[in-house]
């Protein structure tokens, strides 16, 4: 029996996971679940958990964050970060700090059970099939990561100096992405490409 662990906050979300893993309640069983990252920890010490159902989002904290911490300290654990959010750089995250499986909520083609059969022989399996999605005139996949990057501190309300501080680069280099971001948007206002993008979920400002 492989022992679960379920790290989300959404009680929707929750019992759908829930109903899912009763259909293989041959193969998995759930050991412990939790709304935040207070306890989750502690619980992967008691050696019954085998795979780690983990939000990216939990409240003011990170998933990401907690299942870096969760690969580094149980070697034998295995993380599945899941969202429903449409930012893509969760899914490079993931494989960055040693995930093992990404399910993005909305798959119209993978179930979690499919990622979990994957994930409980040894594979990995990153299910990122993002719906296309634009901000303005560009398709999300025309943004560059640095672009994004710079957009994602300008939606945390940050002015220039503080974008270039936030992502390591000058104050010229924000200005060229910037040029960048406003060309290929067909929007000349940084403020107004920030909100859709937040609005429609291509990134998460704190995370």
């Amino acid at each position: 029996m492989i022992g679960i662990m379920i790290v989300e906050d959404s009680p929707v979300t929750m019992e759908y996971l829930e109903l899912e893993l009763e259909k293989a309640k041959h193969k998995y069983k759930i050991m412990c679940k939790f709304r935040g990252v207070e306890n989750v920890e502690p619980a992967c010490e008691s050696g019954r958990i085998n795979i780690v159902l983990m939000d990216v989002c939990l409240g003011d904290s990170s998933g990401l964050d907690l299942a870096r911490k969760i690969k580094e300290r149980f070697l034998g654990i295995k993380v599945i970060i899941m969202t429903s959010m449409l930012d893509q750089s969760f899914t490079k995250q993931a494989k960055n700090f040693g995930c093992d499986g990404f399910w993005f909520k909305e798959s119209m083609q993978h179930g979690i059970l499919n990622v979990l059969d994957d994930v409980s022989v040894g594979e990995k399996k990153f299910v990122d099939d993002f719906p296309a999605v634009t901000l303005g005139n560009a398709k999300i996949e025309e943004l560059t990561e640095a672009e994004l990057a710079v957009l994602r501190s300008f939606a945390k309300g940050c002015t220039y100096a503080e974008v270039a501080e936030d992502c390591h680069i000058s104050q010229n280099t924000v200005r060229y992405h910037v040029k960048n971001l406003t060309s290929k948007t067909g929007m000349h206002n940084m403020a107004k490409i920030a909100l859709e993008a937040v609005d429609k979920r291509v990134i998460l400002p704190r995370f």
